[in-house]
């Protein structure tokens, strides 16, 4: 007899794009308890899905299911696109606790609004939810004008300032006093450093009075480089394109939300010179750029958002990739051409 998966723990880890959600869930994954069954549910805005790779390579040790939904928002089209990966995880997975991770430009409250439906009502047992965020962005207007940004805050049961090891001590004492500022106190409020929280806050219960200011923040929005039906997302698949005999890359588009978005996917024989590489990824010219490449001092990730830039090793990948997300519209073809500058 079949036995019947029923209230299976599950958290939403939220937060805008750079606040260090994945290496959080990267961080919960190596510290769960030993021999227990973990599923995590990664959407990510573009095609080539970074963050899905990362928590893949972690997760291949026994115990952990990683289901990647790439190309767009799991909350849109009535949440047609988070039940059918949801399903599948857990036929899969049959998992003792499940972590989701919307994209950064994801309202939560649609994510959440699936969850606690009918369907899953007995299946999963919703837990509090989850924002990183990164202190410094609480005073630029343009996070605090942004409605999903701050629908997260809103919606938010645990706010961690992550990245304090790279915040001032302004920033985080400013990322405390706006954590006082909603209607119902947020259960827990800490800075941490490289993505490291205990597990146990995940068993904190979900609050179902929060509510979120903008619930239609997350319409579909008309970029002003793309048409109507385009509104949503769009993705462009570039014929495969050759450096020279079996060296090839694919470059894939992904419009929507106010933001712009292009990746790269290459051939693992292609190789990056590094030094110029650090150079492209820092240019002023890119606000948010993650990529894991093959370079001539090995494989490695780099991290950039807004004035945040980081570097690490990487153990061997299939392929090397990279995103780049911006609200302005840029000549992706340009950036292409930049890119391959880059090649050793």
């Amino acid at each position: 007899m079949t036995q019947k998966i029923q209230a299976i723990p599950t958290n939403l880890i939220t937060g805008f794009l750079g606040s260090g959600k994945t290496t959080a869930i990267l961080h919960l994954l190596n510290s769960r308890p030993k021999n227990s069954n973990w599923a995590v549910l990664v959407n990510e805005f573009g095609d080539v899905g970074i963050d899905g790779a990362m928590l893949e390579q972690s997760g291949q040790e026994k115990g952990v299911f990683i289901k990647e939904v790439p190309g767009g928002c799991i909350c849109c089209a009535a949440g047609l696109p988070l039940q059918i990966a949801l399903n599948l995880l857990i036929k899969k997975a049959k998992p003792e606790r499940i972590l989701i991770e919307p994209t950064g430009v994801g309202h939560p409250k649609k994510v959440l609004d699936t969850l606690l439906g009918e369907f899953y009502q007995t299946v999963l047992d919703i837990k509090a939810t989850i924002c990183l965020v990164d202190a410094h962005k609480l005073k630029e207007e343009k996070y605090l004008s942004n409605e999903t940004f701050i629908d997260q805050l809103n919606i938010a049961d645990v706010m961690l300032a992550s990245k304090s090891d790279q915040t001032s001590k302004e920033d985080l004492g400013d990322f405390f006093k706006f954590s006082e500022s909603f209607d119902i106190a947020k259960d827990h409020v800490a800075s941490i450093k490289f993505g490291q929280f205990s597990a146990d806050l995940l068993d904190i219960k979900r609050n179902s009075q929060r509510c979120v200011v903008f619930p239609d923040a997350h319409s579909i929005k008309k970029n002003k480089h793309e048409s109507h039906d385009d509104a949503h997302n769009h993705h462009e698949k570039s014929p495969v394109d050759k450096i020279e005999e079996n060296f090839q890359w694919q470059k894939y588009e992904n419009n929507g939300q106010g933001y712009y978005g292009c990746g790269w996917i290459f051939d693992p024989s292609i190789i990056f010179d590094e030094a110029r590489l650090e150079k492209f990824v820092k240019s002023d010219v890119f606000t948010r750029v993650k990529g894991i490449f093959r370079t001539n001092e090995g494989w490695i990730l780099l991290n950039r958002s807004d004035d945040q830039y980081a570097k690490q090793d990487y153990e061997k990948s299939n392929d090397s990739r990279v995103e780049i997300i911006e609200e302005d519209y840029h000549d992706w073809n340009e950036v292409e051409g930049q890119l391959l500058n880059c090649l050793q």
